[in-house]
């Protein structure tokens, strides 16, 4: 009985740091501006993008190279979207109330994560850039 005490404590303990990772990970994206070369890309307008994109967007990261460094975060983020997915399927949706904040609040979550997705898509854009001219140079 102690044992299952104890794992189910680890267990909401785990969440409750991988909840915190995720979101920071994802504020940290907030601070970066998106190029006019990934807007045109992706076919972002404005300052907001959609949750429905998440998935196009990381496809498109996965084409571009990257340094490696990202690669935790976006795991991460990646998992986090999947849960915000799941608790939004298990939310009905009313039309006004708690439930429908949560609902709005689960979508807004998952646009910060297709937002940190294009973030990511513009850094390794710009590392790839990099990674061309130092080669040309050479």
């Amino acid at each position: 009985m102690i044992a299952a005490l104890i794992f189910v404590v680890s267990i909401a303990a785990f969440m409750q740091f991988f909840v915190f990772y995720s979101r920071s990970v994802i504020a940290a994206s907030r601070k970066h501006a998106l190029s006019e070369n990934v807007r045109e890309v992706t076919g972002i307008s404005g300052e907001m993008v959609e949750d429905l994109q998440f998935d196009r967007l990381l496809q498109l990261v996965e084409l571009c190279p990257g340094s490696g460094s990202d690669e935790m975060g976006i795991r991460a983020v990646r998992a986090y979207f999947s849960g915000l997915g799941m608790l939004l399927s298990l939310v009905p949706q009313a039309p006004s109330g708690i439930l429908s904040r949560t609902a709005s609040w689960l979508k807004q979550e998952r646009a910060a994560c297709a937002y940190f997705a294009a973030a990511a898509l513009d850094q390794r854009m710009a590392y790839s850039r990099t990674l061309l001219s130092h080669g040309a140079r050479s």
